[in-house]
């Protein structure tokens, strides 16, 4: 069922159904979330009186989100008011929260690797090294057994005990639920350096690590980091070439900002603003096609947007090519 089917069904049955934001995406027609988009689905949500969980925004593309009914007492909300909206990353925004899912139909390739107690530590031993994994969670059926790790490994074998099975030199794991704030598990994985992650049902979905955290949030960095060194690739550009009563006739004809001293009291769009007339333009004495050097630039302030949206999905799209090649550009431009 594509997305407005699975939304229809709900509504009509009551019966919830698990689905993913991919496939909302898919229905809609584009590849990322935006906050642009996230209103698109929430107003899909309200007009089928649904609701999502964990919320649309904040789970992994590919994450689980289950599609309900409301509950009959609950009073609709205007999309500006929707009380699905949550401002938390959760846990579930990690792709390793959650390994159980499917992806385009298809088992998900990083599914969930595990052993039970019984399992011989040479055979765990094996898996580690096949999929370069430092430890494995042990588990029996929804039960957490503990974890084996090359470090629980080896302090068993430095104190002499039996290591035939995982059992016999496992260590203790945390378990957080997939929908904990994010910031408060970063917490507890720092200190504890792995932890498995459950569903509603208690299943466990997922193992979450150190290395996860340091590449979410270089990922979420990373657009901010890029968008200031194009910011400051700009000013340098237009360094000395204004006067400031050309930039507030040009930026602040109207006076209805404070007076405009310094390039740093501009915003994006004042940039563009700034540099659009063909007279304006030649002042950058830059050998570059105008209107292409003014659409890239567009192009950056409308990413900009998304970016400041904190959009989850910029850091694995296209958008964030042109951010890379943007900056190379420019500096292109400042040091030939």
């Amino acid at each position: 069922m594509n997305f407005l089917e699975i939304l229809k069904e709900v509504q009509s049955t009551k019966k919830s159904i698990k689905t993913t934001p991919h496939v909302a995406l898919k229905h809609l027609g584009f590849a990322k979330r935006g906050w642009r988009v996230n209103e698109k689905v929430y107003k899909l949500l309200e007009d089928h009186d649904v609701m999502c969980e964990p919320t649309f925004e904040h789970v992994y593309i590919y994450g689980e989100i289950e599609i309900s009914a409301r509950p009959k007492a609950s009073i609709k909300k205007s999309t500006e008011e929707n009380e699905d909206s949550d401002p938390i990353p959760r846990l579930s925004l990690l792709k390793a929260s959650d390994l159980t899912v499917e992806i385009d139909g298809a088992p998900n390739p990083n599914k969930l690797i595990f052993v039970n107690r019984d399992t011989t530590v040479e055979k765990a031993v094996t898996l580690m090294l096949y999929h370069d994994f430092s430890q494995l969670p042990i588990l029996s059926g929804k039960t957490v057994e503990g974890m084996i790790s090359w470090k629980s490994i080896g302090k068993a074998m430095s104190l002499g005990h039996p290591c035939e099975t995982v059992n016999q030199c496992k260590e203790d794991v945390r378990v957080l639920e997939l929908n904990v704030p994010l910031f408060d598990a970063v917490k507890t994985i720092l200190e504890k350096e792995v932890v498995l992650v459950k569903k509603r049902d208690q299943s466990i979905c997922g193992i979450v690590t150190i290395t996860d955290i340091g590449e979410q949030f270089i990922s979420m960095a990373e657009p901010f980091l890029v968008l200031e060194q194009i910011e400051n690739h700009i000013r340098k550009i237009l360094d000395k070439k204004f006067s400031e009563e050309e930039l507030n006739a040009i930026c602040n004809p109207d006076a209805t900002r404070k007076p405009l001293e310094v390039l740093s009291d501009l915003n994006f769009g004042d940039y563009l603003k700034l540099i659009e007339g063909e007279n304006n333009f030649k002042k950058l004495g830059l050998k570059v096609d105008r209107v292409m050097f003014l659409n890239q630039l567009d192009d950056v302030r409308q990413i900009r947007n998304d970016v400041m949206h904190f959009d989850p999905d910029i850091k694995n799209s296209e958008l964030m090519i042109i951010l890379r090649r943007t900056v190379k550009f420019l500096s292109n431009l400042l040091h030939p």
